[in-house]
Protein backbone atom coordinates (compact mmCIF):
# COMPACT_ATOMS: atom_id res chain seq x y z
CA UNK A 1 0.00 0.00 0.00
CA UNK A 2 2.63 2.53 0.97
CA UNK A 3 4.65 1.70 -2.14
CA UNK A 4 1.56 2.27 -3.99
CA UNK A 5 0.86 6.08 -2.92
CA UNK A 6 4.16 6.80 -3.22
CA UNK A 7 4.62 5.75 -6.77
CA UNK A 8 1.05 7.23 -7.20
CA UNK A 9 2.78 10.50 -5.84
CA UNK A 10 5.95 10.15 -8.03
CA UNK A 11 3.40 10.22 -11.03
CA UNK A 12 1.38 13.31 -10.20
CA UNK A 13 4.90 15.14 -9.65
CA UNK A 14 6.65 14.11 -13.43
CA UNK A 15 2.76 15.07 -14.47
CA UNK A 16 3.29 18.38 -13.15
CA UNK A 17 6.60 19.20 -13.98
CA UNK A 18 5.67 17.81 -17.50
CA UNK A 19 3.16 20.91 -17.67
CA UNK A 20 5.35 23.08 -16.07
CA UNK A 21 8.11 22.66 -18.46
CA UNK A 22 5.12 22.99 -21.38
CA UNK A 23 4.05 26.08 -19.97
CA UNK A 24 7.31 28.00 -19.60
CA UNK A 25 8.43 27.01 -22.70
CA UNK A 26 4.98 27.88 -24.99
CA UNK A 27 5.67 31.66 -24.21
CA UNK A 28 8.26 31.46 -26.35
CA UNK A 29 6.02 30.46 -29.49
CA UNK A 30 5.09 34.17 -29.43
CA UNK A 31 8.56 35.42 -30.10
CA UNK A 32 8.62 33.13 -33.00
CA UNK A 33 4.77 34.49 -34.29
CA UNK A 34 6.50 37.97 -34.02
CA UNK A 35 9.17 36.95 -35.89
CA UNK A 36 7.35 35.19 -38.67
CA UNK A 37 4.92 38.51 -38.31
CA UNK A 38 8.34 40.86 -38.91
CA UNK A 39 9.16 38.23 -41.72
CA UNK A 40 12.47 38.15 -40.20
CA UNK A 41 12.25 34.26 -38.53
CA UNK A 42 14.03 32.59 -41.41
CA UNK A 43 17.37 32.48 -40.27
CA UNK A 44 16.71 33.77 -37.21
CA UNK A 45 18.95 32.43 -34.22
CA UNK A 46 19.15 32.77 -30.59
CA UNK A 47 21.34 34.75 -28.92
CA UNK A 48 20.28 33.96 -25.81
CA UNK A 49 18.11 31.49 -24.20
CA UNK A 50 16.74 30.62 -20.56
CA UNK A 51 13.24 29.33 -19.53
CA UNK A 52 12.75 32.84 -18.89
CA UNK A 53 13.70 35.24 -21.12
CA UNK A 54 14.61 35.18 -25.31
CA UNK A 55 16.93 37.14 -27.52
CA UNK A 56 16.40 36.35 -30.98
CA UNK A 57 18.18 38.43 -34.18
CA UNK A 58 17.03 37.87 -37.41
CA UNK A 59 16.97 40.06 -40.82
CA UNK A 60 13.36 41.43 -41.89
CA UNK A 61 12.07 40.76 -45.30
CA UNK A 62 9.18 42.65 -45.02
CA UNK A 63 8.72 44.63 -48.00
CA UNK A 64 6.01 46.82 -45.99
CA UNK A 65 8.40 48.40 -43.61
CA UNK A 66 9.10 50.84 -46.22
CA UNK A 67 5.39 51.84 -46.55
CA UNK A 68 5.18 53.59 -43.03
CA UNK A 69 6.79 56.76 -42.12
CA UNK A 70 9.08 55.10 -39.28
CA UNK A 71 10.73 52.17 -37.44
CA UNK A 72 8.49 52.40 -34.94
CA UNK A 73 5.38 53.04 -36.88
CA UNK A 74 6.40 49.45 -38.22
CA UNK A 75 7.12 48.10 -35.52
CA UNK A 76 3.94 49.31 -33.21
CA UNK A 77 1.19 48.43 -35.88
CA UNK A 78 2.75 44.92 -36.08
CA UNK A 79 2.90 43.95 -32.33
CA UNK A 80 -0.60 44.84 -32.28
CA UNK A 81 -1.35 43.08 -34.66
CA UNK A 82 -0.13 40.50 -32.84
CA UNK A 83 -1.57 41.02 -29.58
CA UNK A 84 0.49 43.18 -27.47
CA UNK A 85 -0.08 46.18 -25.71
CA UNK A 86 2.45 49.24 -26.22
CA UNK A 87 4.05 49.67 -23.26
CA UNK A 88 5.11 53.33 -22.71
CA UNK A 89 4.78 53.98 -18.60
CA UNK A 90 8.52 54.23 -17.50
CA UNK A 91 7.05 51.92 -14.37
CA UNK A 92 6.39 49.41 -16.22
CA UNK A 93 9.07 50.03 -18.67
CA UNK A 94 11.58 49.57 -15.57
CA UNK A 95 10.07 46.34 -14.87
CA UNK A 96 10.82 45.11 -17.88
CA UNK A 97 14.72 46.29 -18.16
CA UNK A 98 14.80 45.06 -14.32
CA UNK A 99 13.57 41.75 -15.23
CA UNK A 100 16.24 41.56 -18.13
CA UNK A 101 19.16 42.53 -15.64
CA UNK A 102 17.58 39.70 -12.91
CA UNK A 103 18.13 37.27 -15.54
CA UNK A 104 21.25 38.13 -16.40
CA UNK A 105 22.66 38.32 -13.48
CA UNK A 106 22.23 34.75 -13.27
CA UNK A 107 23.47 33.77 -16.18
CA UNK A 108 26.70 35.30 -15.93
CA UNK A 109 27.94 34.52 -19.46
CA UNK A 110 26.41 36.80 -20.94
CA UNK A 111 27.72 40.42 -19.74
CA UNK A 112 25.61 42.84 -21.42
CA UNK A 113 23.06 44.60 -19.68
CA UNK A 114 19.64 45.68 -22.78
CA UNK A 115 20.11 49.71 -22.71
CA UNK A 116 17.78 50.55 -25.42
CA UNK A 117 18.45 54.20 -25.26
CA UNK A 118 22.26 53.24 -25.21
CA UNK A 119 21.34 50.82 -27.78
CA UNK A 120 19.33 53.18 -30.42
CA UNK A 121 21.85 56.41 -29.40
CA UNK A 122 25.12 53.58 -30.30
CA UNK A 123 23.57 52.50 -33.68
CA UNK A 124 22.64 55.89 -34.90
CA UNK A 125 26.17 57.02 -34.33
CA UNK A 126 27.42 54.53 -36.95
CA UNK A 127 25.02 55.83 -39.96
CA UNK A 128 22.06 53.21 -38.63
CA UNK A 129 18.45 54.37 -38.45
CA UNK A 130 17.49 52.89 -35.19
CA UNK A 131 14.09 52.54 -33.16
CA UNK A 132 12.55 50.22 -30.40
CA UNK A 133 9.17 49.82 -28.90
CA UNK A 134 8.08 48.07 -25.55
CA UNK A 135 5.43 45.98 -25.62
CA UNK A 136 3.31 43.47 -23.33
CA UNK A 137 1.18 40.28 -24.00
CA UNK A 138 -0.53 38.47 -20.43
CA UNK A 139 3.00 37.82 -18.77
CA UNK A 140 5.21 38.07 -21.44
CA UNK A 141 7.13 41.46 -22.68
CA UNK A 142 8.90 42.26 -25.46
CA UNK A 143 11.57 44.77 -26.32
CA UNK A 144 11.57 44.85 -30.43
CA UNK A 145 14.34 46.78 -32.03
CA UNK A 146 15.10 47.11 -35.58
CA UNK A 147 18.04 48.62 -37.20
CA UNK A 148 19.62 49.41 -40.87
CA UNK A 149 22.49 51.37 -42.73
CA UNK A 150 20.59 54.85 -43.65
CA UNK A 151 22.11 54.81 -47.13
CA UNK A 152 21.69 50.93 -48.13
CA UNK A 153 18.37 50.80 -46.10
CA UNK A 154 19.31 46.79 -46.20
CA UNK A 155 19.24 44.39 -44.30
CA UNK A 156 17.49 45.52 -41.86
CA UNK A 157 17.86 43.85 -38.82
CA UNK A 158 15.49 43.11 -35.91
CA UNK A 159 16.20 41.39 -32.20
CA UNK A 160 13.68 41.00 -30.13
CA UNK A 161 14.06 40.03 -26.33
CA UNK A 162 11.42 38.39 -24.79
CA UNK A 163 11.33 37.67 -20.70
CA UNK A 164 8.30 35.73 -18.75
CA UNK A 165 6.83 38.57 -16.25
CA UNK A 166 6.29 36.54 -12.87
CA UNK A 167 2.94 35.39 -12.05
Amino acid sequence: MHLENLLKSLKNTVKKLKTYNFGVSMWKVNIGRLMHALNAFKGSKPLFETDEMLMVKGVCRDEEVEKYGSIKDYLVKKLEKEGFEIVEDIKEIDKFVSRINEILKENPLYPDTFGFERMKESFEMIGCECDYVIAKKRNIMVGVCMYFDKKMKNPKFVEVVGVLLPS
